[in-house]
C-alpha cells in the first residue's frame, strides 16, 4: 500500500451547498471501501485548500479512480501527492 495526499477545494457548486457535505462524505467514505483505500486522516482546513485527506491506497490506479469519481461530481477539485515516511526516505537517500 502507498501513502497519498488530496489537497480538497469546493468548487463554487460546492461551496453553495454546504449543507450536503455530510453525504457527500458518506458518498467518499463509500467509494474508499469499493476502491480498497483506507482512510488515515481527514481534515477541514484554512488557506489555500478546504479539506486535506491522507489514504493508504493499494496502488496509483485505485487513486486515480477515486480522483474521477469525486472530480465528477462537480462538488470539489483536488490534487493529489503521493508520499513516503521520512524514514523510508533517508533508506531510498542513503544508497546514492
Amino acid at each position: 500500500m502507498s501513502i497519498y495526499i488530496r489537497l480538497v477545494s469546493f468548487t463554487s457548486e460546492g461551496s453553495k451547498d454546504l449543507k450536503s457535505f455530510r453525504q457527500g462524505r458518506a458518498e467518499f467514505l463509500d467509494t474508499l471501501k469499493k476502491l480498497n483505500i483506507k482512510l488515515i486522516g481527514e481534515y477541514v482546513t484554512t488557506g489555500s485548500y478546504d479539506l486535506v485527506t491522507i489514504l493508504d491506497a493499494p496502488d496509483l490506479n485505485s487513486v486515480l479512480k477515486l480522483s474521477a469519481i469525486t472530480g465528477s461530481k462537480g462538488r470539489t477539485k483536488s490534487e493529489t501527492l503521493s508520499a513516503v515516511p521520512a524514514t523510508e526516505f533517508e533508506k531510498i537517500i542513503g544508497s546514492v
